[in-house]
C-alpha cells in the first residue's frame, strides 16, 4: 500500500473532506467518497471516515492507496454441505449478504437455489468459515445452535505487538455484557503476534475489540487498529481468519468439524512477519 498526501490550503478550510479530496487528487466526489469510505484517508494522523468533516488549514491528509484492487472470486469454495446446509469459506472483500454482489447472492446463483440464506456473518474484511441453509427452516433450525453456544467458532489472527504468551484469556465487558475470547500464542517476535481464538460470546467484532482493549489490535485493522502502526497501515485488510467450526447436526447431532485453509494473503502477511 502505497501514500499520497497533500496539505489543505487557507481558502479550503471549512470545506467538506471529500470535496478537497476530490479536488487536491483530481477525482470526482463520488470516487473521493468511496476512498473515505473505505477508511483509507488520514487527517494529522487521524483516520477519518465521516462525510461531513470539515478540514483547517493546514491539515495534513493522507490517502492510502491499495497497489492493486483484491481479486474477488468467481465461485464460492464450498468446504462442506448436505441436504440442509452448506460451509462456505468466505473471500475477504466481500459482504456475507444483504447485497446483490454478496456471497449469498453469489451462491444462490452459482448453486441454482433462491433460498440460499446466511445463518451467520463476518466482517467484509474477514474471511473464513460461514454457515448457510438451504431454505428458511434449515436455518430456522440452526439459530439455536448459535444462541445457546453450542457452535465452536476457532479464529486465526496477526496482531500487533508481541502478546503475552501467559495470557490465555480475555474477558471485558462489551455493550453491557460480559464476554470471553480464549488465546492461544502461536508464534510471536517484537513487532507482530500470530494467535489462535475462541470466542465463547459472540459479541459485535469481540476479538477485534477485545484485542484492541488490550493494546495488541488485529493487524490492519481500520476501526480499532488505530493510525500510528506502519505495519499495520500497509496491510490491505484486517489480518482474521474463521478458521474452523465444531458443532452438532441441528438433525442428525452428528459432530460436523470444518476447516477454513489460510488464504494466500494471510499467509503472506505470516511470512513478511517472521511468523509461522
Amino acid at each position: 500500500m502505497t501514500k499520497q498526501f497533500f496539505t489543505v490550503k487557507y481558502k479550503q478550510e471549512g470545506l467538506r473532506l471529500f470535496e478537497v479530496i476530490a479536488t487536491e487528487l483530481g477525482i470526482s466526489k463520488k470516487k473521493a467518497q468511496a476512498v473515505l469510505d473505505a477508511k483509507q484517508v488520514l487527517v494529522n494522523g487521524k483516520r477519518i471516515w465521516m462525510k461531513n468533516h470539515l478540514v483547517k488549514d493546514d491539515d495534513r491528509v493522507e490517502i492510502l492507496i491499495e497497489d492493486r484492487a483484491p481479486v474477488l472470486p468467481k465461485r464460492i469454495s464450498i468446504l462442506w454441505q448436505d441436504a440442509d446446509y452448506l460451509i462456505i469459506n468466505k473471500p475477504a472483500f466481500l459482504l456475507t449478504n444483504a447485497s446483490d454482489k454478496s456471497v449469498e447472492a453469489m451462491l444462490q446463483k452459482q448453486e441454482k437455489n433462491k433460498t440460499i440464506c446466511a445463518v451467520h456473518r463476518l466482517d467484509k474484511e474477514t474471511s473464513g468459515c460461514v454457515i448457510f441453509a438451504k431454505s428458511a427452516e434449515a436455518k430456522a433450525a440452526m439459530i439455536p445452535l448459535f444462541k445457546g453456544r453450542d457452535i465452536m467458532k476457532i479464529y486465526r489472527a496477526i496482531t500487533i505487538g508481541s502478546f503475552p504468551k501467559t495470557w490465555n484469556e480475555i474477558r471485558t465487558d462489551i455493550e453491557g455484557f460480559m464476554s470471553t475470547t480464549r488465546v492461544k500464542t502461536l508464534d510471536s517476535n517484537k513487532y507482530t503476534s500470530y494467535l489462535e481464538l475462541r470466542i465463547e460470546t459472540g459479541r459485535t467484532h469481540q476479538i477485534r475489540r477485545h484485542l484492541a482493549d488490550k493494546r495488541y489490535p488485529v493487524l490492519g485493522d481500520k476501526k480499532y487498529a488505530g493510525t500510528g502502526n506502519e505495519l499495520s497501515l500497509a496491510q490491505s485488510r484486517q489480518m482474521l481468519h474463521a478458521y474452523r467450526l465444531i458443532f452438532p447436526h441441528p438433525k442428525t447431532q452428528k459432530i460436523i468439524r470444518v476447516l477454513a485453509p489460510l488464504p494466500s494473503d494471510f499467509k503472506k502477511c505470516l511470512s513478511q512477519m517472521k511468523l509461522r
